[in-house]
């Protein structure tokens, strides 16, 4: 045992930023999922408590149905952002942007808890450019909602010149959408940010972040968030490793800019009331 505390502390001696940073590293998670799927396996309370244990303070909620969000607000008002999803059923998922009730059932939820935005929802391409999307957007307006998008270039180009004065977030910042977009959209509109859930090409072959993705990550770090995407049971297990691998290249950055993309961003958009 003293032998193991021996090694320890010249971990620490050497290596003070990777061992030091990495734990104390506190994250803000914009995008957390509590689907039916996981209603059975995995309370609430035990959720809250894995996701602490990773110090992740504060979360966005959302979930199919959407009850899961209402029932993790519930447990830790505190701690969870309840997010609203547009489909009451992963069935819904694939024709809510076109399904004349939709108003309707946005505005019955709305009444149930202190919703903050609308997503993540899923649309692409010119599905993005209906009436009931439209209606959708006016809500967001009313309530002050933030907007949470899972979507390709084509839609994102349609929502963000429809959400005018609106939050828009990019889950996955697009997955795999050429960075030069992504600079161009935060160029143009102030109000857009990135959620960097599995996004796609951020890191070399030696899991370092790529020179574009550092640079752009420096010059516009007032606009990232950070997500983990529990969108199945078998994310909630890998939690660990997940966290792991982000304060990772976190740490390849400054400490500035660190303390916005972790937390400073997330706070700003949703300060605690």
């Amino acid at each position: 045992m003293k032998k193991y505390y021996l090694i320890m502390l010249l971990m620490i001696s050497f290596f003070p930023r990777i061992v030091i940073s990495e734990k104390l590293i506190e994250i803000y998670d914009a995008h957390i999922h509590y689907n039916q799927d996981m209603w059975g396996s995995l309370s609430v309370k035990d959720a809250v408590e894995l996701l602490t244990e990773q110090n992740i303070q504060r979360v966005l909620v959302s979930a199919t149905p959407t009850q899961g969000a209402e029932m993790f607000y519930r447990q830790a008002p505190e701690f969870v952002i309840p997010m609203l999803r547009p489909y009451a059923s992963w069935r819904h998922r694939y024709f809510w942007f076109k399904d004349p009730e939709l108003k309707s059932y946005l505005i019955k939820q709305l009444k149930k808890v202190p919703y903050k935005g609308i997503g993540e929802f899923h649309v692409f391409g010119k599905d993005a450019d209906t009436l009931q999307i439209e209606q959708m957007i006016s809500l967001a307006q009313q309530y002050k909602l933030v907007l949470h998008a899972h979507t390709d270039l084509e839609a994102m180009r349609i929502l963000l010149n429809k959400a005018k004065g609106l939050v828009v977030i990019w889950a996955h910042g697009g997955e795999d959408v050429d960075e030069t977009y992504l600079q161009q959209f935060l160029q143009k509109y102030p109000n857009f940010y990135i959620e960097l859930s599995r996004r796609q090409g951020m890191l070399d072959g030696n899991d370092d972040l790529t020179a574009d993705w550092k640079h752009l990550l420096i010059k516009y770090q007032k606009r990232f968030l950070l997500g983990t995407d529990t969108y199945k049971p078998s994310v909630w297990t890998e939690l660990p490793e997940i966290t792991e691998e982000t304060r990772y290249w976190l740490n390849q950055l400054p400490d500035d800019v660190i303390l916005d993309i972790t937390k400073n961003n997330f706070t700003r958009l949703f300060p605690k009331q």
